[in-house]
């Protein structure tokens, strides 16, 4: 819980920080970009009307190279300033008849030719243009500059955030650890008077001091033995709980052959499902190999089994699949009954989560089987038809098959 809490505080952080700083250098940039082109369109308008006159000659600017030309009413085309001497004639025509054609008073064409077109006098049209390729090379350093300084400062600000955020979740986790020692600690210290009141509790039971005919007597032993063995089964839940999200219980892995384990699990729940009216289809492909503790896959696959056994419609079917898909196993355990609803699905494997459910039990087994599966490098997860189908999956790290 700690990783996915520090995971949100670094993304969020980061995520602000990023808006925060793609949108001041996104603003530095339009505001040079705007700065520039009003330069040069202030070049371009000063260039027009420094005369009114067509038959004057304009005086060069060395700041900027500029084009002028003048186009009157017959479409007589006049040079009055060149400072960009690449251009012939000829070409000089044709970019004044593309300026001519279009719509636009200003714009760009031949990709880095700024030009500004203005009616003078009556009839007459004057052109200027200037080349704008430094501009566009001051704007393209500009860019690769910002996104380096970007990328850099994301980073770094990355790895502050990684720093930050165990501080700040420091706390958090002591809180928790203290938690899950307090859990662990009250778990174990209450198995001893629990051990002790189930083996009085049995010893009454078969004792002769209480007479046959005391029902009542019996009856209430009776109930203390069922509530004590459910007190038992939620502190050893707990137990194996706090050790799991601590890290503290040994696996041992091994590799094993997965198939034998979930026949054993399958075949001892077969009869209990027959026993209340339930059938149970399993299909499976045997000797999959795969690494793990044998006796905590043992629980997963028994946890899911009962999960399907307890929330499943009457005289339904419980369908088992195991089959392997590259070097994935994945098993599926399928049952029909009410529908698992989306805010469920989002919690179904939190700890002591129980739904709207009214099935006893204490919402604890898919929290430990969800454990177990990551323990295992695998995932869990649910699936819904929405209609009457739910179902689970298991999957793990494929070795081989035999």
């Amino acid at each position: 819980m700690i990783k996915k809490l520090r995971i949100q505080i670094i993304s969020s952080i980061v995520f602000v920080f990023s808006l925060l700083l793609i949108f001041i250098l996104v603003s530095t940039w339009l505001s040079t970009k705007k700065t520039l082109e009003d330069s040069c369109m202030s070049t371009l308008n000063s260039a027009i009307h420094t005369t009114y006159s067509s038959n004057a000659v304009l005086q060069a600017d060395s700041s900027i190279p500029l084009l002028v030309v003048t186009v009157d009413y017959q479409n007589n085309i006049r040079l009055l300033l060149n400072d960009m001497d690449e251009f012939s004639y000829t070409e000089i025509t044709n970019l004044v008849n593309e300026v001519l054609d279009l719509k636009s008073q200003t714009g760009i064409i031949e990709d880095h030719y700024r030009y500004l077109r203005k009616s003078i006098g009556l009839s007459d049209i004057r052109i200027a243009f200037t080349d704008i390729q430094t501009e566009q090379s001051i704007l393209k350093r500009q860019m690769i500059q910002s996104i380096f300084i970007a990328i850099v400062s994301i980073l770094v600000f990355g790895v502050l955030s990684f720093f930050l955020s165990e501080k700040l979740t420091r706390p958090v986790q002591n809180s928790i650890n203290a938690q899950k020692e307090f859990i662990a600690n009250a778990s174990h210290e209450l198995k001893t008077p629990l051990t002790v009141i189930l083996s009085n509790t049995e010893m009454l039971q078969k004792s002769n001091e209480i007479s046959i005919k005391d029902s009542l007597t019996r009856q209430r032993l009776d109930h203390i033995e069922d509530e004590s063995r459910r007190m038992k089964q939620l502190i050893e839940q707990l137990l194996q709980l706090a050790k799991l999200d601590s890290s503290t219980l040994p696996v041992h892995k091994e590799p094993i052959d997965f198939d034998f384990v979930v026949c054993n699990s399958v075949y001892t729940y077969e009869p209990i499902l027959y026993d209340i009216g339930k059938s149970l289809s399993f299909e499976h492909k045997k000797n999959i190999i795969i690494n793990g503790n044998e006796q905590n896959l043992r629980q997963v696959i028994d946890i899911l089994l009962d999960n399907a056994m307890k929330y499943s419609a009457d005289r339904s079917t419980i369908s088992v699949r195991l089959y392997a898909v590259k070097h994935i196993v994945i098993l599926a355990v399928e049952s029909t009954g009410t529908p698992i609803s989306e805010k469920d699905m989002e919690q179904i494997f939190s700890k002591f989560y129980r739904g709207a459910t009214k099935t006893p039990g204490y919402g604890l087994g898919l929290a430990i089987a969800s454990l177990i599966v990551k323990e295992h490098s695998g995932n869990i997860w649910a699936e819904t038809d929405k209609i009457s189908k739910n179902t689970f999956y298991i999957s793990l790290p494929l070795i081989g098959i035999k």
